[in-house]
């Protein structure tokens, strides 16, 4: 019996000691940059962008979409109240309409959107909507924050091409909604923390619309994101920005990706 003891008693050891000098997580970014009616623009490192993680709240815009086409929220006002309790940033803790719990990212909100839709809706959306690997099994309430469900900025950048080309299999009133729903005020992208400065000035006749994520993947990395659409006079773009590294990757990091590789690119 000590023998068993002793031998557990090595490998904790073990285990921590490996664990311990584990490699950590290296940063890295993807951000893609398209053009509609043009084609390619940007796309830097491929290999990043090729990269399956959590979409994290950038799930909000195909929940809302998935939302208003059931019929399960019936416009951007339609408000939900809030129940006090858990740990909300303080953006999130009062009542929410469809097109406020966009623009702040409020978690709880799009939690009873999908008790509404329920499983066998949220796996048929995904599909419907090709989005990412198609997968909602880790949990109803949760498989886009870190759980079952997957995407590369690849992938993103085809949802989003889809949505402002007008050809998602959906009907119009809800894409036109949404995409009114994710217009940014001038010079700022807001998310659950607030406004954030967002490559300021813009260019004149230009508008912004875009999605912010954050979460801990099921690796263990953080990732950042910024998904977004800018239309300037007759041009429109399609971007995305990715950033996955630690758990105390900085908060803005695709905002801050994002915001310089659209100056670089001469968009913004």
């Amino acid at each position: 019996m000590r023998s068993l003891h002793a031998a557990a008693a090595i490998l904790i050891a073990c285990s921590s000691l490996y664990a311990s000098q584990a490699p950590p997580v290296k940063t890295r970014g993807c951000f893609l940059l398209f053009e509609i009616g043009v084609g390619q623009v940007r796309e830097r490192p491929a290999d990043a962008c090729r990269e399956r993680v959590t979409p994290a709240s950038t799930f909000k815009v195909p929940h809302a979409l998935a939302a208003l086409d059931s019929g399960v929220i019936t416009g951007p006002d339609e408000t939900l109240r809030y129940v006090p309790g858990g740990e909300w940033p303080e953006s999130a803790q009062r009542d929410h309409t469809l097109a406020s719990a966009i623009r702040h990212s409020v978690l709880w909100y799009f939690q009873r959107v999908a008790e509404r839709l329920g499983p066998a809706r949220e796996a048929a959306y995904l599909k419907k909507l090709a989005y990412g690997n198609m997968d909602a099994t880790s949990g109803l309430t949760s498989f886009w924050i870190g759980g079952s469900l997957q995407i590369s900025p690849r992938e993103q950048q085809t949802f989003w091409l889809k949505l402002y080309q007008n050809q998602l299999p959906l009907a119009g009133r809800a894409t036109d909604l949404v995409k009114s729903m994710l217009v940014q005020p001038a010079g700022f992208v807001v998310n659950a923390a607030g406004q954030q400065p967002f490559a300021p000035p813009w260019p004149a006749n230009t508008v912004v619309s875009a999605k912010t994520g954050s979460a801990v993947d099921r690796s263990g990395a953080r990732v950042r994101w910024l998904a977004g659409h800018v239309k300037r006079d007759a041009r429109s773009f399609i971007f995305v920005s990715c950033v996955i590294g630690p758990p105390d990757l900085t908060a803005n990091a695709a905002i801050d990706l994002a915001a310089r590789s659209l100056r670089e690119s001469g968009v913004l």
